[in-house]
């Protein structure tokens, strides 16, 4: 992967800032990988296809738990998805190995698609700006203000963040003078006119609140990690997870914490770890969900599976 999918990913999903290790990749950067175990474009394998058939009729929480089930374990790595191009030549779609946002968006590709033939539409709308074109700056690297409000825009998922206890209002201002300060601007392989800036308005829950927002979220919600926003650093979602059935509030997620790799955590433990963050805070949560009738998969992208 590009290094600007590692940095973003890298601070939403797992560049270390202090200790303990905190999951501060920011989903969306870039690190270029490879394995013989990437698959073509669209290209689903067979066992990952029949697993996510087999579970078709589950409610969203419980397919998305049983299509990921047998990932659980597998390597974490920062950014391990591209275009399959001369700008990132990394493919599109791998299942041997996984950073924090490609993790989601693999799992809720496979769990909305009516099959997984169609899983290729879901994840391209999911991650470029109108589904189309595939490329690198196409793709909705900035969390906060791309990939949640434009999939909410597009109609693959819902803020649910106002509805829980605590929800609480915040605005991040983001100018072209924060890019220029921000030390790791240069990892990103876009024009400045690219970057995105404005006065973002959004909900979060707040830290002290996150275990009983958790306790009511639904399972299959996408939950990212807040960070408390600086004004020098543009971004300040730094991480995302599934909250999966369990008998107690468990987010699945693939992270460079613990023994890394794809593993569930109890909201509990996920709390602690946050709450240890010194170098750069924690806030709390944002917290999103998949929306079962999205667009029509056959309106999303230009691409042929």
């Amino acid at each position: 992967m590009r290094r600007g999918w590692f940095v973003l990913i890298g601070l939403v999903c797992g560049v270390a800032l202090a200790a303990p290790p905190e999951d501060d990749e920011a989903p969306g950067a870039a690190l270029r990988t490879s394995s013989t175990s990437a698959t073509p474009l669209a290209r689903v394998p067979d066992d990952v296809a029949n697993n996510a058939r087999a579970v078709r009729e589950l409610p969203l929480g419980e397919r998305i738990k049983a299509i990921t089930d047998p990932w659980l374990g597998r390597p974490y790595a920062i950014g391990v998805l591209g275009e399959a191009d001369l700008v990132d030549p990394d493919p599109l779609t791998r299942y041997d190995v996984f950073d924090c946002l490609t993790f989601v968006e693999e799992a809720l590709a496979l769990a909305l698609a009516p099959d997984p033939v169609s899983a290729h539409r879901v994840r391209v709308g999911l991650r470029y700006r109108g589904g189309a074109p595939i490329t690198y700056e196409n793709r909705k690297h900035f969390m906060l203000a791309e990939w949640i409000p434009q999939n909410v825009a597009e109609g693959w998922i819902e803020d649910i963040t106002p509805n829980l206890p605590g929800a609480t209002q915040a605005t991040k201002v983001v100018t072209a003078e924060t890019w220029r300060r921000w030390g790791r601007r240069s990892l990103f392989d876009l024009p400045d006119e690219r970057l995105p800036v404005g006065t973002l308005n959004f909900w979060y829950v707040p830290l002290s609140r996150v275990a009983e927002a958790l306790a009511v979220t639904p399972d299959g919600a996408i939950v990212f990690e807040m960070r408390v926003p600086r004004d020098w650093i543009p971004i300040t979602l730094t991480h995302v997870s599934l909250k999966v059935p369990a008998p107690t509030p468990t987010l699945r997620h693939a992270s460079r914490t613990g023994r890394g790799g794809v593993r569930d955590e109890r909201v509990s433990s996920y709390i602690a770890r946050l709450q240890a963050y010194s170098n750069w805070p924690a806030a709390g949560v944002v917290v999103l969900m998949p929306r079962e009738f999205g667009p029509h998969v056959g309106r999303v992208g230009a691409t042929s599976p």
